[in-house]
């Protein structure tokens, strides 16, 4: 720890990624894959650095050249972190749940800048300080030392408020640290990345132990699933339950035509969607402006929404084109049972990614099939499966399907068809993404700009 401090007097600062080191670097080198740890290792040496950190059990991995720095647990590696990043001045804001966290953490990160509050936001759709993307993130919850980075950064840009997407993956894997938060939001507890946790139990206390295992004394923790509230007693006195806060204001959703609008006893907020998933993380993210200054927010609009989260890309008269990110039975259902009935052909346009999670398939494929005039299969980002068999699943679990592998050519036949017969396409599963994974190929693949290619000329 002394050599540390001394590299520190002398301007050496902790970098994670080998793009970015520099002479005065020192690089935290965090891998569970041996041959990856060598190879970076190489890297370093390229760049000139010649100090690594790493886990212990990588002792008998040394390059000559190199001076290594180790730890043997986490409690070792908090002492490292706290030596080279000061105490956080900004208010942290947590967002958890299986459904929803996108939608809030960008939605309330938004309704922050909307009205003169300046803040970040790092998350699945990237890491952005006010309106400007800073960069993209390889996992919703980045590794700790990435998040210490980018919240040191933001401190330096003079950043407030910071929200931050919590994953359960994210959590077990350590990536959230020894970080407090100062406010939190659960949006539900579904069923998801069982792939990953093994069953729903395990699943669920981990998303639980990131609220148990993060607050501190004067945390808050909004709830927008009542059922979920049940599993925190511990902590009951913090806890601001999304139902009495629409009780207490009196909030009330009233359909206008095709869409619904929010009203309340101090405030109106007008909201262009007809998912009433939508109007419950909209009120989530209200909720959550509220909780964090004391008052109403000022501006509001529509564009605080996350892209590709029931986004629609295209509508006329009788005609409406959606896409979401939805990617488990609940999203599905949650996103479908929204759909009015005056749309007499309901298209969802859908697959599944590979390598993950198989037993949620056949949910998938049924609650699909339950709100759906016609479905579309076709191949989501199927990694090193065979996206054939991913496919085929599907197909033996659904009703009124129709199998065309190539993605462009599915959406291609599904705006023909939409805009022949009328009624409403959903292209789910992809959402914000530009990219789709084959194999070991990242194609470059925008789901909303195919659908406007597609729209305007057919």
């Amino acid at each position: 720890m002394k050599d540390l401090i001394n590299l520190k007097k002398k301007g050496y600062k902790i970098d994670i990624n080998w793009q970015d080191l520099k002479k005065k670097s020192i690089f935290f080198l965090n891998t569970n894959n041996k041959i990856n740890f060598i190879n970076f290792q190489k890297k370093a040496i390229e760049k000139n650095c010649s100090y690594i950190i790493c886990s212990n059990k990588y002792r008998n991995e040394k390059i000559s050249g190199l001076i290594y720095f180790y730890f043997k647990d986490k409690n070792e590696l908090y002492k490292i972190a706290k030596l080279f990043f000061k105490p956080l001045i900004l208010k942290l804001v947590f967002l958890t749940g299986t459904n929803g966290k996108t939608s809030v953490a960008y939605g309330a990160h938004q309704l922050m800048i909307l009205n003169k509050h300046k803040s970040c936001y790092i998350g699945t759709l990237g890491f952005y300080i006010n309106s400007k993307k800073i960069k993209n993130l390889k996992n919703t919850t980045p590794s700790f030392f990435e998040i210490l980075i980018l919240l040191s950064f933001a401190e330096k840009m003079k950043v407030n408020y910071a929200f931050i997407e919590a994953s359960s993956i994210g959590y077990n894997e350590g990536r959230l640290g020894y970080l407090k938060y100062n406010y939190c939001l659960l949006t539900n507890l579904k069923s998801d990345h069982l792939d990953y946790h093994g069953n729903l139990s395990n699943y669920h206390k981990s998303k639980l132990n990131i609220i148990n295992n993060h607050y501190k004394k004067n945390s808050k923790i909004i709830i927008q699933d009542q059922i979920a509230n049940k599993k925190l007693d511990k902590i009951k006195n913090k806890i601001i339950l999304q139902d009495d806060f629409i009780k207490k204001y009196k909030f009330n959703i009233i359909k206008k035509n095709r869409y619904f609008e929010i009203f309340s006893k101090y405030r109106n907020f007008k909201v262009t969607t007809f998912n009433n998933f939508v109007i419950k993380n909209t009120i989530s993210i209200i909720l959550l402006y509220f909780s964090i200054l004391k008052k109403w927010p000022k501006n509001f609009t529509n564009k605080i929404y996350a892209k590709g989260r029931a986004e629609i890309v295209y509508e006329e008269k009788e005609v409406v084109i959606m896409i979401d990110y939805a990617h488990s039975a609940d999203a599905f259902e949650n996103l479908l049972k929204s759909i009015p009935n005056y749309f007499e052909n309901k298209i969802v346009l859908y697959g599944c990614g590979g390598d993950r999670d198989i037993t949620k398939r056949p949910k998938i494929a049924k609650t699909v099939s339950k709100y759906s005039s016609l479905q579309l299969i076709t191949d989501d980002n199927p990694r090193n499966e065979n996206p054939k068999l991913i496919r085929d699943t599907l197909l033996r679990n659904s009703k009124n399907a129709i199998s065309i592998a190539n993605r462009e050519k599915a959406i291609k036949y599904g705006v023909k068809l939409i805009k022949k017969k009328g009624g409403i396409l959903i292209v789910a599963g992809k959402g914000h993404e530009n990219t789709q994974t084959i194999k070991n190929k990242i194609n470059k693949f925008n789901d909303q700009l195919i659908i406007k290619k597609y729209a305007k000329i057919i």
